[in-house]
């Protein structure tokens, strides 16, 4: 296998000697180099003539000369992935949604939540190792197209309200999950949604806590429903779209022969909590075939017991199609499966949903 040629650009010496130890314990990663951002031109002038397959991009301040850095790559160098990496505080979430909407592959928050502490050597390996391996698998047509977010969500017009007019729905629950590409897909299938979905949704998405917040906070800028961060115990209403928070699962309960959200942090499965496994599970065993799932760009294995739980009951299952996502990882394993009722690309997904709802 050819080596996977990576390059770090961090002000953290301690992240530095981290991921460049994790990287030299694996085979198939090469460090093309690691550094801080000091000279910029130079660095620049290095990267045209010897770019590398991936960017392990550090940023600390909105106003950094990181986040210029990422702006020229973005600009000049588009079809080389960039994962970036944040302080696990409200800044750094705020720059790893902004960043992931621009055309980052992925985020990694490098420091603790509690105590700001840089996160350990085991972190990096088990997290970053594997979506440096995902990267022969990106879809450089979606990387190298710079405008796609804005392109997409600036034009969407949301389907007509009247859609959904003197009509009951046949799905009691939409759910859409994603994992590695998913946010900036998120945004588009959300603002297309018309603003009286008679059903409810709820969003698994990989993401730790204050970063799904953040993307709540977001998301409500461009999203004709009301999104909100999924709280323990609430109600779950039609018209509403519902988050899982960072650091917790969520599954579906009937409360007073009400359907309400209950929220735990049982151990992470396959690495992540919110697990797309544990909610699927519990949402079949509530709604049983009156389901709708859609699968957005992801890899990894959470997800794939979740959509032959659905399979199981019933329920419906559709995945954004290979063509217009950053990793079809899981959409292929489960379309191998024979769940999937269908591939459509993301454009077409909202409408979609709504043909299905009826």
């Amino acid at each position: 296998m050819k080596n996977i040629n990576a390059l770090v650009i961090e002000p953290s010496k301690t992240v530095r000697k981290r991921l460049e130890a994790a990287i030299a314990e694996t085979p198939d990663i090469a460090l093309l180099g690691s550094t801080g951002l000091k000279n910029g031109t130079d660095l620049k002038a290095k990267i045209t003539e010897s770019p590398p397959d991936v960017l392990l991009l550090g940023i600390d301040s909105k106003d950094s000369d990181e986040m210029e850095m990422f702006g020229y790559m973005r600009k000049n160098h588009s079809g080389i992935p960039i994962l970036i990496m944040t302080h696990h505080n409200r800044n750094g979430a705020e720059i790893a949604i902004s960043t992931l909407k621009k055309g980052a592959v992925e985020f990694f928050p490098k420091s603790s939540i509690l105590s700001g502490a840089i996160l350990d050597s085991n972190f990096f390996k088990n997290r970053v190792i594997p979506v440096i391996k995902a990267v022969p698998r990106l879809n450089r047509n979606i990387l190298l197209n710079k405008q796609y977010f804005d392109n997409f969500v600036d034009s969407t017009d949301p389907i007509s309200s009247d859609y959904f007019k003197d009509s009951q729905p046949k799905i009691k629950l939409l759910s859409i999950v994603g994992c590695l590409g998913g946010v900036a897909p998120l945004y588009l299938l959300l603002s297309s949604l018309p603003n009286n979905l008679p059903v409810p949704v709820i969003v698994v998405q990989h993401m730790v806590e204050i970063y799904s917040e953040v993307l709540v906070e977001d998301l409500n800028r461009y999203a004709s429903l009301t999104v909100k961060q999924a709280e323990d115990g609430e109600e779950i209403k039609p018209g509403s779209v519902y988050v899982a928070p960072g650091n917790y699962h969520v599954v579906t309960r009937r409360l007073k022969g009400k359907p309400v959200l209950k929220l735990d942090q049982r151990p992470k499965v396959a690495g992540f909590r919110p697990s797309i496994d544990i909610f699927l599970k519990s949402s079949t065993n509530l709604f049983g075939n009156k389901t709708l799932t859609v699968y957005l760009s992801g890899g990894g294995l959470d997800g794939i017991e979740g959509a032959k739980s659905m399979d199981f009951v019933g329920g419906q299952v559709i995945v954004q199609n290979r063509n217009t996502s950053l990793l079809s990882d899981i959409s292929w394993k489960v379309e191998s499966l024979g769940i999937n009722e269908g591939a459509y690309p993301l454009e077409r997904l909202a409408h979609e949903i709504c043909k299905r709802l009826i």
